[in-house]
């Protein structure tokens, strides 16, 4: 029969062999999860700075890559956000918003066979067609004329509940001219959104000027510019723009300024 000390010293051998075992399993644990998962980041993982890491994997936490199946049925994005996709011709920008599900090719792959699934593109606006939002733009229309020569903006907004639409016009910062506004954005409610940011060029032709382009660069929003305030027949012209990526809308000017 073992006595006091010599439990102790058996307890501590135990205890030693555990813990060289868990030690072993956790080796063993990360090294087959090295080796079976999709290793999304190029990257040594026995040799980088944490910091860097954590870093690089917020980044691709926020902009994630997918590799779109060549035999399974393609899962779109639900959540709000955006990712990049990897399909067999190209790479594709994926961005999901209550008012938008928007997939469109960045770049094509061509010579090369790669061996994953094809996509279509698309936009998509769950609140229907953009005519539905027709009065708000028809608003928009007499509120710039009425500002004219002087540039105007206006925030049209959507409701995703009650499915509701309503302009309201932002707060100018400083004193607009003829060739520039800036303006606060405005406040939203639960489940609005702004869906179209409308500005005029006064008397100026309907264009997105590199200012346009550089406002609406990060942004995913419909943008609209009305042109030509003065004349019978004003002009005005949509894109939809997602993170620097612009789409053409054909929005006629004459619905918008009641010509027909």
């Amino acid at each position: 029969m073992m006595n006091a000390q010599e439990c102790l010293i058996k307890m501590d051998s135990l205890l030693e062999m555990t813990k060289a075992a868990f030690e072993a399993f956790v080796q063993n644990t990360e090294a087959a999860i090295r080796v079976e998962r999709p290793q999304v980041l190029s990257i040594d993982e026995d040799n980088i700075e944490t910091e860097k890491l954590q870093m690089d994997v917020a980044l691709l936490a926020a902009a994630p890559v997918a590799v779109v199946p060549a035999n399974s049925d393609f899962f779109p994005l639900q959540e709000n956000g955006h990712r990049f996709l990897l399909a067999s011709d190209g790479i594709y920008l994926e961005a999901r918003r209550p008012w938008l599900h928007f997939i469109q090719r960045l770049a094509a792959i061509t010579g090369v066979r790669v061996p994953y699934g094809s996509l279509t593109t698309k936009v998509e606006f769950p609140f229907g067609r953009l005519g539905n939002a027709l009065t708000q733009l028809q608003e928009f229309a007499q509120h710039a004329k009425a500002a004219a020569p002087i540039e105007a903006a206006g925030s049209v907004i959507w409701n995703s509940s009650t499915d509701a639409w309503r302009i309201e016009y932002p707060e100018v910062i400083g004193e607009a001219s003829s060739t520039h506004i800036e303006f606060k954005q405005v406040t939203l409610q639960d489940n609005e959104h702004l869906v179209i940011d409308l500005h005029s060029h006064g008397n100026g032709p309907a264009y997105f000027s590199g200012q346009d382009d550089l406002d609406d660069a990060g942004s995913v929003k419909i943008s609209g510019v009305y042109g030509n305030l003065d004349q019978a027949e004003p002009t005005a012209e949509f894109r939809i723009c997602v993170l620097g990526m612009t789409i053409p809308l054909n929005v006629p000017a004459s619905k918008i300024f009641g010509e027909e």
